[in-house]
């Protein structure tokens, strides 16, 4: 049993090297490839203008609140 204990523990110890190393890859290739995206140049997008225009009609619409809640806005 101990020979079987200490056969295991070699084999588990170099395929847990082998994990290690193959972490270490692919956190490489990871930051490769965030690099490789934020180095893109990308064409700024056209900013979106909205005109606002205040007529006439616009002053004159109703109040949002009632006439009752607008008196008591001022109260706590």
């Amino acid at each position: 049993m101990k020979r079987l204990t200490s056969a295991l523990d070699a084999i588990l110890a170099r395929v847990n090297s082998g994990l290690i190393a193959a972490a270490v890859i692919l956190a490489l290739l990871d930051v490769a490839a965030a690099a490789r995206h934020l180095s893109v140049s990308r064409p700024e997008a056209p900013v979106a203008v909205r005109t606002v225009v205040v007529s006439a009609e616009s002053e004159q619409c109703a109040p949002v609140a009632p006439p009752a809640l607008r008196d008591m806005l001022g109260h706590d």
